[in-house]
């Protein structure tokens, strides 16, 4: 069966979460304190993998009508969750080639509910009378029997039919049979437990608490177990050594040494297999457990007995530690995927609920996860997790994604959690996480390619790509169509841009001004190594002078030509060459565009480059010769990056 849709209410913080939407994989964001949590809780004992969880109104009804609740004031406050499911086609088959076509009859949802006070409850639009009706054809049902079953519309009709009937015949006992073993309690809701939940899947729920213990005392262990005071942590230790084949009462019963050090190499060697195929973190590290008799130093109660202990060897450092001691990612990792190949051993058909998965994780280790999540778990079962981590977000599902919130109104009267599918929700806060990983997906494109070539501004790609057609048309080498050219602000901004895109393996160089003063920042970002050597490249390589932007690529005079034609300036307020230095050009140009009369507009560095885009044919009858020959070697040196 896949859940569909969900509504939680009177639990904990939810008053009434409204009805939500679930996919095969869901995920809840929100701040801390907003519900994720106890929407998960209250799912999960729906139909726990662990039967013996249920719900407590003394410890999880809302606390500010618990006593309404108790006195029996609220209409319907028994019920917590109110799912909606589809049966697989697979469902359908089973249950078709069971009870016939006319039974499922194309029914659609199945509605079923869980509250304080009742079990699970269904409710679907199944034919039973075809069901019965089928049922006495097959039982060979005489004229009379048949009379005896006026109405067969309904489970408890026949349970009326049947109460009265004194001397049933030979095909109507085996037909009463057939209903007594079907429906135990004589009504629908006892034929779904016992014939349909087979169909429902189990509910596992992990969370940031269930990490495993690095020791285990064998003696505490085997009395926990026989009084069944099994902590949750010692329960994914109990997983690890059913993952790897085994029982502690096997490694305690064995009496030779070689045995246990097979059996703990064996397992060993299994943990370490499922792990670091989804832990690229550090593929140093390997999982080694071990057997050990205990010190009467150590603190109880592993100073006496066996003590199994699970510890992370660093091929790397050659050393190893203590499980407990690694960091509290891995923990959570290995501890995950320990109950999980559990729970999937014992139960084939459950949906999975993450809290708050990767909390400790770094963000590389977090996209692991989701990896695993996708390649592991999705193909075969759902997934709600929550989540207020930018890097836990499923870029390519937006629509997967449900706000949580904790929600007051506008008289401030308290609603409690709700849940939306709208993710522009009127809270900064909750959608913050969404903000940062959309806008980081987002960048991960935008004016990005394979080979970039970073550049300070709007202006220089405008520039490049003038005089790269102009050589290009001539034959010439022209920059190679294989760059994309990308504005990052300057030498102080090529740093963070690298870092930011440095993990979709881009091939990016640098063509940047140059001014004294600039050296120590070139030679830092030289040392920080975050581009190859030979890929930061700067104007005055190209110039000869001391100091150089772009525009002195193209030249003092042909520069301040070009601005005297952006800003059609006539020959008495237009730029003079005369008192320019070589290799200023641009501040000189700012410098004496700030003393032309007023009516002449606020020189924009960026206005030139636009119009000369606008206006190629402004240089025609100019000699370029030495413009061309700079930035023809400057589209060498960078073609030969590529």
């Amino acid at each position: 069966m896949l859940l569909k849709k969900v509504r939680v209410t009177n639990y904990k913080c939810i008053l009434d979460s409204n009805e939500f939407t679930v996919d095969q994989l869901t995920c809840l964001v929100g701040k801390n304190e907003s519900g994720k949590s106890a929407v998960l809780q209250a799912l999960y004992k729906l139909n726990p993998v662990d039967d013996k969880e249920q719900y407590n109104s003394l410890y999880e009804y809302p606390k500010m009508y618990l006593a309404d609740y108790e006195a029996g004031e609220i209409v319907n406050g028994s019920t917590v969750v109110a799912s909606f499911w589809k049966f697989t086609e697979m469902d359908i088959q089973s249950i078709v080639k069971e009870y016939g076509e006319d039974f499922y009859n194309n029914s659609s949802d199945v509605e079923i509910t869980r509250g304080y006070d009742f079990g699970i409850t269904w409710n679907t639009s199944f034919n039973f009378e075809a069901l019965f009706r089928q049922k006495m054809e097959d039982y060979n049902f005489t004229p009379t029997d048949n009379e005896m079953f006026t109405d067969p519309s309904s489970a408890s009709a026949i349970q009326n039919s049947i109460s009265s009937i004194k001397s049933p015949s030979q095909n109507m006992t085996l037909f009463i049979q057939w209903f007594k073993a079907s429906f135990p309690k004589g009504d629908v809701s006892s034929f779904y437990e016992k014939e349909f939940n087979k169909y429902l899947p189990k509910f596992m729920y992990f969370s940031e608490y269930q990490k495993m213990p690095g020791r285990i005392s064998l003696n505490d262990f085997k009395t926990k177990v026989a009084n069944g005071r099994l902590s949750p942590n010692e329960k994914v230790f109990e997983a690890l050594l059913v993952l790897a084949g085994t029982r502690i009462e096997e490694m305690d019963n064995s009496t030779k040494l070689e045995d246990i050090i097979n059996r703990t190499r064996g397992v060993s060697s299994k943990i370490t297999r499922e792990i670091f195929a989804y832990w690229s973190q550090n593929k140093h590290l390997r999982v080694d457990c071990r057997y050990d008799m205990a010190k009467p130093g150590d603190e109880p109660p592993y100073n006496q007995g066996f003590i199994f202990s699970t510890r992370i060897e660093n091929t790397r450092h050659d050393s190893t530690v203590s499980f407990d001691e690694r960091s509290a990612g891995f923990v959570w990792f290995f501890s995950f995927l320990i109950w999980f190949s559990r729970i999937r051993r014992d139960h084939s058909n459950i949906i999975v609920l993450l809290d708050e998965p990767g909390l400790t994780l770094h963000a590389k280790a977090q996209s692991d996860l989701l990896r695993y999540v996708k390649e592991k778990i999705l193909n075969s079962f759902q997934v709600l997790y929550t989540t207020h981590s930018p890097f836990m977000v499923d870029f390519s599902d937006i629509l997967s994604i449900r706000t949580v919130e904790d929600v007051v109104g506008a008289s401030g009267d308290v609603l409690g959690t709700k849940i939306s599918s709208d993710i522009l929700s009127t809270d900064k806060d909750t959608i913050f996480p969404l903000q940062a990983a959309f806008g980081y997906d987002i960048t991960q494109t935008l004016f990005v390619g394979k080979n970039t070539l970073l550049v300070e501004g709007p202006a220089d790609i405008l520039y490049l790509t003038f005089f790269s057609n102009i050589l290009s048309k001539s034959k010439r080498v022209s920059l190679d169509k294989r760059w994309t050219i990308c504005p990052s602000g300057g030498i102080d901004k090529i740093q963070s841009f690298v870092s930011l895109f440095i993990g979709n393996s881009l091939n990016v160089a640098s063509f940047t001004d140059y001014h004294i003063g600039d050296k120590r920042k070139i030679e830092k970002l030289k040392d920080a190594g975050i581009l190859k050597t030979g890929h930061i490249l700067l104007a005055s390589d190209y110039t000869g002078f001391p100091s150089s932007d772009i525009e002195d690529l193209i030249g003092t005079a042909e520069y301040i030509y070009l601005v005297n034609k952006c800003y059609r300036l006539n020959e008495k307020n237009s730029i003079k060459k005369s008192s320019c230095i070589e290799g200023e050009v641009l501040q000189y140009v700012v410098n004496e565009m700030s003393v032309v009369t007023s009516d002449i507009p606020e020189f924009n560095h960026y206005a030139p480059s636009e119009y000369l885009l606008q206006n190629p044919q402004i240089y025609e009858g100019v000699d370029l010769t030495e413009t061309l020959c700079r930035f023809e070697r400057l589209f060498k040196d960078l073609n030969s990056l590529l």
